[in-house]
């Protein structure tokens, strides 16, 4: 059965269609002499003066008051108004599938997507560029390029919604409601709203002059006018105009599925069919039985049963329940007492009354399918009762047109389409038009609002995208379109400044796209999707790093994985600039990663991160050596080098010229004469290739023993407690920073200077720090554990503080928060010998004692240290690093295997590994206590510790030379790792000798 059209109303400009004798009570519509049983309405628009009729062929009917031109079609001379709907002959060669009304324009969208507009156009809210009225529909060229699929108009501003999820918008801007920013003025052109870039919408709405867009997923974002709360905002963000749309935190968690506007008030649907109200209730338009004045939005409970549609006009609000009930409330024009919104709201508030406006026995018999409200009417469609089997029960939601978006049926349609087939070419305009667009591909892939978790802000699928990608990947033809469409479309276009979750779902996906091709179109992909994250704003970015930290395990990996894969690809290029730079966005990203998962609690393995073929493409020596540009370096110090021999020899200038840095020291004076050195240094040359040179003695051609021994004697005397730079808690522990230091404070100046040329030098020289202080170096809080490395008496006595859980607490401890520390009593608060630590402040107290110990105490002199290590290193490339890893790398660790340390040595003269003295060496080694090999190692190497890179790396070369004999012991070239071993005849003679050697190992200045 068709469905008929009622309505009630103020009538009297003739936008109710009844004739000049319209009336205002519920009344079958009855339609134009020249169409009697035409095609039924099936959706109406209105202004504040005019109606929109759209028929179910598409065709549009107008009605009401055409003094702006509203009604899109010239009336006889003389004739401003049209009581009885006649069609808009401009749009008859145009099927129209949406349309809306301001207070005096139109807009119509035909089903090609083109947007037509006509009526006042003073604020631009025609979108043709012209500020004046039209009386004849013009297409908004300004939208050509894209599908329009909604339009919504507020009084003089209209907004658009695309089919690839755009949103546009034009027209008055006085209160923001066009979203583009408070700097913006009218713009009688669209203008795309960059902040809504990203999120896969639903819907877009105008009021009077505020505006709502919802996502798919049920965020509501309002902008414009506020002065009511018509945007639903809170009472801590009571702003009266907002000019870029703003989450609506009220709304966040209510499901959203529908956004309805008055003048200055709105209603939300939920997907429960719950009805939110909010804004000026001036009318009683918001339904609320409560005088009480509630500024955000609130359930409308007089309702019973839920809604399946509803409509505001500017006083009134108009719901139909799921059984086809009409509910209204409010009033029209006619009913206000006052002089409009902005009249004083408690001298207009009516008594409530929620039939204000139509009666539910007016409307006996007739069930009622979709209603349509304007400022001062309202529309019905309805069927009789004994037809509703017939109604439809689409909410509100679901008569909207919606973006593209991919689902399981149009996947199974592309995988049947035939080479050359029409279904093949229209399937390759699908592909396209969804994976070209991040609002389209994140709606394909957005999961159940019911399957949301709490708090959780990955809003997509990635199961499912991922077995959606894999299976689409299986067609070539397919695997080429999604790629081709995401390196030119919507990787270009991604939203790198957004601060809406819903924006970055893209970034999420992407990964799970790239997986699914194959190796090379992941290289191409990843690429641009490294660089676009390193481009995202930190406002953006700090939105996508806890989307990360939300992620399972396996997805989080799905994304180090890709981008390690694509790292490793171009490994090959490293060493060729400017090919090499491609690398970097690469390594950006899997660095903000692997802070995401330390901040997670470590997700991942920290081994997940390594790439352990690095070993197998490049030496990290050499790839450290070009970090420092050391090809050249060792060039320019040879010629260096050379320089002070000719110029001593011809009694010339002493050093040579700067890109290295000769540091001259004469051995009985090291110390000293370094820290002068440096006190009078320049900055730059701190990032230059040190040079040794020692004062009365000719410079030589050296590898790195000198360095080794220099730095390593250097440390063991500052570090020695004599020296007094630091302290010692307990025997055997590490050193730390005194809090009564009794040596200048720039020598920790040059102490952080010199253990930044060591590393910035490669060399591992120990310095016994605890991790705590690399700790701090990264901008890392020292912890308990810290304190139990640096002084396990006192670090075991704090933690059996926190496990004290008995009542007697205060008396069997006897604790207040004065400490001594250093010899020297301190307060950790304000009078705290006088505050007792019980159960209830022991945790304050161990952490206010740990702060003391590491941070407090130490705060200027080590803050003087830290500032000399960054003289010499790059900050942002140490950031790099872990505590663990950078202690590592600056004092190497412990990490001994002795068995790899012989497999890796090398033979030279007389000696293979099969030589009897090599055997016996051998022997004799390997039942060496600890101690003595560490010795071993600083006898040969110049360090005590293990490289970084662990021991694969130390390849000690045993060579015989022929004038020493088994009365000679074992000598060493630390330049080298070169070990002089004369060929004893027992082992009893070699361990002697041996340990002989180790023990005479002191001192600075061994044989080079």
């Amino acid at each position: 059965m068709p469905t008929m059209l009622c309505c009630w109303g103020n009538g009297s400009f003739g936008q109710l269609g009844l004739g000049e004798d319209g009336v205002s009570e519920p009344l079958p519509f009855r339609r134009a002499p020249e169409a009697p049983g035409g095609p039924e309405v099936v959706l109406v628009a209105c202004g504040e003066r005019h109606s929109l009729l759209l028929r179910a062929d598409g065709s549009v009917a107008s009605c009401g008051d055409n003094a702006q031109g509203q009604l899109g079609r010239r009336l006889p001379p003389g004739q401003r108004r049209a009581h009885v709907p006649e069609q808009i002959q401009a749009l008859e060669t145009q099927t129209i599938v949406h349309m809306s009304c301001g207070k005096e324009h139109s807009l119509a969208v035909c089903n090609n997507g083109r947007v037509f507009s006509w009526g006042a156009g003073a604020f631009g809210q025609l979108g043709t560029g012209e500020l004046k009225e039209r009386l004849i529909p013009k297409k908004v060229d300004g939208l050509s390029k894209y599908k329009i699929i909604q339009v919504a108009c507020g009084n003089y501003h209209s907004i658009a919604l695309t089919k690839d999820g755009r949103v546009f918008s034009w027209g008055q801007n006085t209160h923001g409601q066009l979203g583009l920013g408070k700097e913006v003025t009218n713009q009688a052109r669209p203008q795309q709203i960059s902040a809504l870039d990203g999120i896969p919408l639903a819907q877009v709405a105008a009021g009077g002059s505020q505006s709502f867009a919802l996502s798919l997923s049920g965020v509501v974002y309002g902008w414009g006018k506020n002065n009511a709360h018509q945007l639903g905002l809170s009472q801590a963000d009571p702003k009266e105009q907002i000019f870029k749309p703003h989450s609506i935190a009220a709304l966040r968690k209510l499901d959203v599925i529908y956004v309805s506007c008055g003048d200055e008030h709105t209603a939300v649907l939920t997907q429960n069919g719950s009805v939110f109200t909010f804004g000026d209730d001036s009318a009683g338009q918001l339904g609320r039985s409560s005088s009480a004045l509630k500024t955000g939005p609130e359930k409308l409970d007089s309702v019973d049963g839920p809604v399946s549609h509803l409509a505001c006009g500017s006083y009134h609000t108009v719901c139909i329940s799921a059984s086809g009930q009409l509910i209204s409330f409010g009033h029209g024009l006619q009913q206000h007492n006052g002089s409009g919104p902005s009249s004083s709201k408690s001298d207009r508030r009516p008594c409530f009354n929620i039939s204000a406006l139509v009666s539910p026995n007016e409307l006996l018999g007739f069930r009622v399918k979709r209603i349509f409200a304007g400022p001062y009417v309202t529309f019905a469609t309805v069927l009789r009762t004994q037809d509703s089997a017939y109604a439809n029960t689409a909410t509100s939601m679901e008569t909207l047109p919606k973006i593209s978006m991919m689902d399981r049926a149009l996947m199974e349609k592309w995988l049947l389409a035939t080479a050359e087939s029409v279904m093949r070419q229209t399937a390759k305009r699908e592909i396209e038009a969804i994976f070209s667009s991040s609002p389209c591909l994140a709606a394909s892939f957005l999961k159940p609002r019911s399957a949301m978790e709490t708090g959780c802000c990955v809003a997509v699928d990635l199961q499912k995208a991922r077995e959606m990608l894999e299976e689409l990947a299986t067609r070539d033809w397919i695997a080429g379109r999604i790629f081709s469409s995401l390196l030119d479309n919507l990787i270009p276009a991604l939203p790198l400044n957004s601060p809406h979750q819903e924006a970055l779902s893209s970034f999420l996906l992407l990964p799970e796209c790239c997986a699914a091709l194959e190796a090379q179109k992941m290289q191409h992909l990843a690429i641009p999707f490294a660089k676009a994250v390193n481009g995202l704003s930190k406002r953006s970015l700090d939105i996508l790093e806890k989307c990360w930290s939300f992620l399972p395990a396996s997805h989080l990996d799905r994304i180090v994985q890709m981008l390690k894969k694509v790292v490793l690809s171009q490994l090959p290029c490293y060493s060729y600039y400017p090919a090499c730079q491609v690398l970097l966005p690469l390594l950006e990203v899997l660095k903000k990663l692997y802070k995401v998962n330390k901040r997670a609690n470590c997700k991942l393995p920290l081994s997940n991160f390594y790439i352990d073929e690095i070993r197998q493409i490049i030496n990290p020596f050499a790839d450290l050596a070009r970090w420092h540009v050391w090809v050249e370096a060792m060039i320019v110090k040879a010629n260096a080098q050379d320089t002070l021999v000719r110029n001593r020899l011809l009694r010339k200038g002493e050093l040579p010229k700067l890109p290295v840095f000769p540091l001259r020291v004469r051995r009985k004076n090291l110390v000293e004469d370094t820290l002068r050195k440096l006190s009078q240094v320049e900055d730059i040359s701190l990032k230059m290739q040190l040079l040794i040179e020692f004062e009365g003695e000719m410079p030589g051609h050296e590898t790195g023993g000198v360095l080794f021994e220099f730095f390593s004697y250097v440390f063991e005397e500052m570090v020695q407690p004599d020296y007094g730079m630091f302290m010692c808690c307990e025997q055997n522990s590490p050193i730390w920073f005194p809090s009564r230091p009794s040596v200048e404070k720039n020598k920790y100046l040059f102490f952080g200077i010199l253990c930044g040329l060591s590393m910035f030098n490669r060399v591992t020289a120990y310095v016994p720090f605890p991790l705590a202080a690399f700790k701090k170096l990264l901008g890392k809080k020292p912890t308990l554990d810290d304190l139990k490395e640096l002084s396990p008496v006192l670090g075991r006595s704090l933690q059996a503080v926190l496990d004290y859980e008995h009542d007697d607490f205060e008396t069997s401890h006897e604790l207040t928060y004065n400490i001594s520390w250093d010899n020297v009593d301190v307060d950790l608060i304000p009078n705290g010998s006088s505050v007792a630590v019980n159960n209830s402040n022991k945790k304050e107290f161990v952490n206010k004692y740990v702060d003391y110990v590491f941070n407090k105490s130490v705060e200027g002199i080590f803050q003087e240290f830290k500032r000399g290590f960054y003289k010499v290193l790059d900050e942002r490339m140490v950031a790099f690093f872990e505590p663990q890893e950078l202690m590592d790398v600056a004092i190497g660790n412990a990490n001994y295997d002795w068995e790899l340390y012989e497999k890796n040595t090398v033979y030279w003269g007389i000696y293979s590994e099969t030589h009897p003295t090599v055997r016996m060496f051998w022997k004799v080694f390997h039942e060496l206590t600890l101690a003595d090999k560490k010795g071993f190692l600083l006898f040969v190497l110049g360090s005590d510790r293990v490289p970084v890179v662990g021991m694969d790396s130390l390849k000690l070369t045993i060579h015989s030379h022929k004038s020493l004999s088994e009365e000679h012991i074992p000598e060493a070239q630390i330049c080298f790792h070169l070990l002089l071993l004369p060929p004893y005849s027992t082992t009893g003679k070699l361990k002697e000798k041996l340990l002989q050697a180790i023990e005479n190992n002191r001192g600075f200045g061994k044989q080079l």
